[in-house]
């Protein structure tokens, strides 16, 4: 997102013809960025408003209903923005880390929106600029300088009330932590049952805070990763509940103590996830993102190689080799693998080879036109880049087929759940024998459906995608052995009811991802083919519930948490008077709207 108060604020100058520098009072805002879209939805009503006052022509036909349209938007500014600092300072006085942050941006916004209501107090004018009034016919800049304020002030009131959301979502988080340590250490069924239903209660008020956080943001990464996050936390809750409950019922068990270890590790590092994205605080974790995946690295290289058209000189010989001796490189993840089929293996071998030899090509063509200093592109280079795209487009085709056959082939043969079946039998029955071979049977289909996934994030086509994609193969990863323990403790106890109900339920964790997988399988396909719509929900992942949009009565003084954290979503009730006057400044010629394309 742009860094939007700066970019925003500009643009009033640009349109209007004034310099930016006559503008103060920004430099501290500049750091301001807006991550999610009710902040961003907040601002463009006001952002569109004061565009109309800014756009329109220094000498307009000043018709009575002009003037009439340009005071009544002054004065819906002024008047939206006084209810809004009224909130702004009801969150200052009850937060007192933010209390002079926010107090110093209530009064900026409060003083630029008296000024815009004093320069556009025009209607009772019969000759505005007669009587030495300063108004917004005679000094644009003053009304620029103070729109310029206006937006920095209320975008920095409306961070600041985003903090606050996020101080709540980490103290939900610190709540879940705390009851999750002693449903660790608890020894009595009673007390169990009774701190679990405190911590049921705790994981639904996170989940609604996050739900609503991850449907506000705008970055589509971080909102699949946060997707991901809390399914894994959803899924985890009557793990943890089955997992605990059999520890307890056989607590000399090492197999059930190990199953729900699991769970509570698992657990940990999804709050953490889910809090890193909310409190943006993971420039270490990024490296813990799997390496480039193919479909991204050819994107990046046949850029380049298209760049060439503009400039012959923008990058070396040697830095497109490199480029394409690594994305040949991770090909091998599918060359190499045991499940890639042979037909696949020799076409994406072929293809590989052909690679090479049409950018050996390219490259001579290329420094040929160099040596001969052309200024226009040459046909044999145009050809040439063309062959080079198209050989790298057959690439991610073959790449492509490679991973979605084999996937569609693995869910198809795992469609009937026979493994899972045969565990669940020959556990109540004992078995140890048949329930260690069923046992090898799930960590072999746990390994292909591992490396499935992987090869599918190389040809996922979208970054959400890939996170889904990496998603899918850690819960593979982690349920197998959870099945196999919570296997092992039932067989160990064949007439335990708790522990054949908690085997269920891994073994249900597992149908769902397949379930899940199945889906991600139809959304790759549908993007490659160019299928894929704009609006997309992340797979079977929990859905956010919808956040109130609309606040209709402001309480001046005292405000509770709920209200202070719609405060980002009060969307300062100014598109109801926009419409107004939209059909005044249609008749004005100059209308560019540049401010509303930068918000």
């Amino acid at each position: 997102g742009p860094s939007a108060a700066p970019a925003m604020a500009t643009s009033p100058c640009s349109s209007s013809g004034v310099s930016s520098s006559s503008s103060a009072g920004l430099g501290a805002e500049a750091a301001l960025e807006i991550r999610t879209r009710s902040v961003e939805q907040t601002l463009v009503p006001l952002v569109s408003q004061i565009t109309t006052l800014i756009n329109h022509k220094d000498k307009p036909k000043r018709s009575d209903r002009t003037l009439q349209a340009i005071q009544r938007v002054g004065q819906a500014v002024n008047l939206a923005v006084g209810r809004f600092i009224t909130v702004g300072e009801a969150i200052a006085n009850e937060n007192r880390e933010l209390k002079e942050e926010m107090s110093i941006a209530c009064i900026e916004a409060k003083r630029a929106g008296e000024t815009i209501a004093q320069l556009t107090d025009v209607a009772n004018l019969d000759h505005p600029e007669s009587d030495g009034r300063i108004t917004i016919f005679t000094d644009k800049t003053g009304v620029v300088k103070a729109a310029r304020l206006l937006l920095s002030s209320v975008t920095k009131v409306l961070v600041l009330a985003d903090r606050i959301v996020i101080k709540q979502i980490v103290a939900s988080r610190n709540k879940v932590l705390a009851t999750m340590e002693q449903l660790e250490k608890v020894s009595s069924f009673q007390e169990f049952v009774q701190i679990f239903s405190q911590f049921g209660n705790e994981m639904v008020e996170f989940a609604h805070l996050t739900g609503d956080r991850q449907n506000d943001l705008k970055d589509e990464k971080k909102k699949a990763r946060m997707a991901a996050a809390r399914a894994v936390l959803e899924k985890c809750t009557m793990m943890l509940l089955t997992a605990s409950k059999t520890c307890l019922r056989h607590p000399d068990c090492e197999s059930a103590r190990l199953n729900k270890e699991g769970v509570f590790h698992r657990m940990r590092l999804s709050l953490e996830q889910v809090i890193e994205i909310v409190t943006d605080s993971r420039p270490s974790g990024e490296n813990e993102m799997a390496p480039t995946s193919i479909y991204t690295s050819i994107k990046e290289f046949k850029n380049k190689v298209e760049g060439l058209r503009e400039n012959l000189y923008f990058l070396s010989k040697e830095n497109l080799s490199a480029m394409l001796e690594l994305i040949l490189e991770h090909t091998e993840d599918f060359t190499d693998s045991a499940y890639t089929s042979h037909e696949h293996r020799e076409r994406i071998l072929e293809q590989s080879k052909q690679a090479k030899m049409e950018l050996e090509q390219l490259v001579s063509v290329w420094m040929q036109a160099q040596s001969q200093k052309t200024k226009e592109i040459t046909e044999d280079l145009e050809v040439a880049i063309l062959k080079t795209c198209q050989c790298m487009n057959e690439l991610k085709r073959e790449l492509h087929h490679a991973a979605t056959s084999l996937a569609a082939d693995l869910l198809r043969y795992h469609a009937d759940h026979m493994v899972l079946k045969a565990l669940k039998i020959t556990g109540v029955e004992g078995n140890l024998e048949a329930v260690a071979e069923y046992t090898c049977k799930l960590s072999e289909q746990k390994e292909q459906l591992v490396e499935t996934c992987r090869l599918l994030r190389h040809v996922s086509g979208t970054e959400p995608l890939e996170i889904t994609c990496i998603h899918a193969e850690d819960t593979f990863q982690v349920t197998g052995p959870q099945i196999i323990s919570a296997a092992e403790t039932l067989t160990l106890h064949p007439s335990s009811k708790i522990a054949k109900e908690n085997l269920d339920v891994f073994c249900e964790a597992w149908e769902s991802q397949l379930s899940d997988m199945s889906m991600l399988l139809r959304e790759i396909n549908d993007v490659f083919e160019g299928r894929r719509g704009e609006k997309r929900a992340y797979l079977s992942l929990p859905r956010p519930g919808k956040h109130n949009a609309n606040l209709k009565a402001l309480k001046p003084v005292k405000l509770d948490t709920e209200e202070q954290a719609k405060l980002g979503k009060l969307g300062l009730e100014l598109h109801l008077l926009t419409c107004d006057v939209d059909s005044e400044t249609e008749k004005w010629e100059d209308q560019e709207n540049e401010i509303v394309r930068h918000g």
